[in-house]
């Protein structure tokens, strides 16, 4: 489970059909997301579809990140540089107004080390449906439970 007086890191990963990110902390996964690129953003340079990821990343966990600093990891260095480089086109200056009231820092990771996100961007091209899994705690007397139902004919009978 998120812990929220913990540094949030969101890594992602975006192809030529597809993006992924990770919400993570302590280097583990809290939550990942892949999604197919669609329509004109095929077109797109890697760069442009590198900050779709983000931003899809920035809306998806907003609650999360919003009000608390955490860090974005990309394996495209150019991007480490775009809160303080000159916006020069229309798009750039969306992405912006965008990430108004949040508060990270983008930093570099080689991507032979942004296995995770990197993985679950390179999804097949015809997935349509949206992979979404988030890390729920499941107490141990569900599980105790369940071993009971599994030996009382009764409650087969029932279910």
């Amino acid at each position: 489970m998120p812990n929220l007086k913990k540094t949030f890191i969101v890594e992602y990963d975006a192809l030529g059909n597809g993006i992924g990110v990770v919400l993570m902390q302590d280097e583990r996964s809290i939550a990942f997301e892949s999604r197919p690129i669609k329509g004109k953003y095929l077109q797109k340079s890697i760069y442009d579809k590198e900050m779709l990821a983000i931003l899809h990343a920035l809306k998806k966990w907003q609650p999360y990140l919003m009000g608390r600093h955490f860090k974005v990891k990309t394996d495209h260095d150019s991007l480490k540089y775009f809160l303080a480089q000159r916006l020069s086109s229309g798009d750039q200056q969306k992405w912006v107004t965008k990430m108004l009231g949040y508060d990270f820092e983008i930093l570099y990771k080689k991507g032979k080390q942004n296995v995770v996100a990197d993985a679950i961007s390179r999804k097949d091209e015809d997935m349509e449906a949206l992979l979404c899994t988030i890390s729920v705690i499941q107490p141990d007397w569900i599980n105790k439970a369940r071993e009971e139902w599994k030996n009382d004919k009764k409650v087969w009978a029932l279910i």
